[in-house]
């Protein structure tokens, strides 16, 4: 499995359509891809992108908040697999006890992303291969 560097781009929010859209744009390259996310993750990404904190935890801050509390830093996020046009990602977290692998939705995994200021990485193989043919 070849991993890639990706970043977060763009955070699209419109208040016509049902679902909300962020594009990933390749570091160094020039492949990008948009996943769509509902408006709530959307809006989650977006402030603390933006680095708008509510006075009390929200759900994201609270997961930060809880790994941290474990003793736990998330040192990555990885975007695995595409199937059936559905993104499938995995917090890593670094603990006493070495890396975990923790299955979660893209939207969530990046918004924790932003928060913490971490790498995100897309499998090749698995995710833009399928998305942009043979990519060797």
């Amino acid at each position: 499995m070849t991993m890639v560097r990706f970043s977060l781009a763009r955070v699209v929010l419109a208040d016509t359509q049902p679902s909300q859209k962020i594009i990933l744009k390749e570091q160094g390259g020039v492949r990008h891809f948009t996943i769509e996310i509902g408006e709530p993750e959307a809006v989650a990404i977006y402030r603390r992108a933006m680095k708008r904190f509510h006075p009390r935890p929200l759900t994201h801050d609270l997961l930060d908040n809880v790994i941290a509390g474990m003793g736990g830093t998330v040192k990555a996020v990885e975007i695995t697999d595409l199937k059936d046009h559905t993104y499938y990602a995995n917090l890593v977290i670094q603990t006493a006890d070495g890396e975990v692998r923790v299955d979660a939705r893209p939207s969530d995994a990046i918004a924790i992303l932003v928060g913490a200021n971490v790498d995100l990485f897309v499998d090749d193989e698995r995710v833009l291969a399928p998305l942009y043919g043979d990519t060797q």
